[in-house]
């Protein structure tokens, strides 16, 4: 990963120079990584940029996906993939769930174990 361009948002910042930094699909994510931003989608023959966040990096609380849970974000049609969708957190740091495509691609900080290192990346998690 190239980063070529800063975010105005401090928390930001820091993180970007992290060398545990990952590309993952929105599947992939587990609880506890690092959700750092999301991707612009790339025209034929470019590279994924980044699109970062209003909020800053926030947590992974990956939950169910339910398009009728009433938040307002889950019936929209654009959190819908052809490989189904995923809810990485529900109310933090907004009051709203966050569904993703599930092959939507996710720029993360992995959680740590004990010892201080990154965990690697299990297989994609299950999709409604």
């Amino acid at each position: 990963m190239v980063v070529t361009a800063t975010t105005e948002h401090q928390a930001s910042h820091a993180i970007l120079t992290s060398v545990h930094l990952r590309i993952v699909r929105a599947d992939q994510v587990r609880s506890g990584d690092l959700i750092v931003s999301a991707f612009e989608a790339a025209q034929p023959g470019r590279l994924h940029r980044t699109a970062y966040f209003a909020a800053g990096p926030y947590p992974a609380r990956p939950n169910s996906y339910d398009p009728t849970c009433g938040c307002g974000v889950c019936g929209l049609p654009e959190v819908h993939g052809p490989d189904g969708t995923v809810v990485l957190t529900t109310g933090h740091p907004w009051d709203t769930c966050d569904p993703w495509p599930a092959d939507d691609l996710v720029l993360i900080r992995p959680r740590r174990d004990l010892h201080g290192t990154a965990i690697p990346s299990p297989e994609p998690t299950t999709r409604t």
